[in-house]
């Protein structure tokens, strides 16, 4: 075979060494090896579904595919394993120390509300009766999700980066000024809510309007 050699059921790159559990990955990958690989442009990079119909139809589509169970997003019923955890864990450490992650858990640059937020907004508009709260509100380094300045009660939403460290230590300090300040805080997951959705909207209309 020219450029390839089989070793003991691999097959092998002659060129770079590379090896493949099949000739199929091999020949594929020989088109390109050793070559520049031209560089491609999703072609609705930078279109919206404001500005083009057929973002704007394709997100509809998906949409009502996810609500009527035609499609499961890949993530669903899925876990980090424990190695997965600290592999996260780790990056996440090295990314604050290098200075890379300089927004996680502080005032937010790109003011950006994240799904779970959105999400939450509604509901405090449908359920709540005190919707005098302010989003993204700086506390210190830190931000808060939704804070009631005038009842200095804050309703914190946690994903699943919360369980992981230093994510845990951050919030832990956060918690610390806050309630070094005189605030009250209710942290929910967004796990829970998701889990028990109607238990944890009661919880957080009582947290702020009784």
């Amino acid at each position: 075979m020219s450029g390839l050699e089989k070793q003991s059921g691999i097959f092998v790159c002659k060129k770079c060494n590379k090896s493949f559990s099949s000739n199929c990955g091999l020949w594929g990958h020989m088109s390109y090896c050793g070559k520049k690989r031209k560089k491609v442009i999703a072609w609705n990079k930078g279109l919206s579904k404001d500005t083009d119909e057929r973002v704007k139809r394709g997100g509809e589509i998906f949409s009502k595919g996810l609500k009527e169970g035609k499609i499961i997003h890949p993530w669903v019923g899925r876990k980090h394993s424990e190695q997965t955890k600290k592999i996260i864990a780790e990056k996440q450490r090295i990314a604050h120390a290098e200075g890379r992650a300089h927004n996680i858990g502080k005032t937010r640059w790109n003011n950006e509300p994240s799904w779970p937020e959105i999400w939450f907004k509604k509901v405090i508009t449908n359920e709540f009766i005190d919707r005098q709260y302010k989003t993204e509100y700086p506390f210190g380094i830190y931000s808060l999700d939704f804070a009631w300045i005038h009842k200095k009660r804050v309703i914190e939403i946690d994903g699943d980066q919360h369980n992981y460290e230093p994510q845990i230590s951050r919030d832990e300090m956060k918690d610390k000024l806050l309630l070094e300040n005189d605030w009250k805080i209710l942290r929910i997951s967004w796990k829970d809510l998701m889990k028990n959705t109607k238990f944890w909207i009661r919880e957080a209309k009582n947290f702020i309007d009784n």
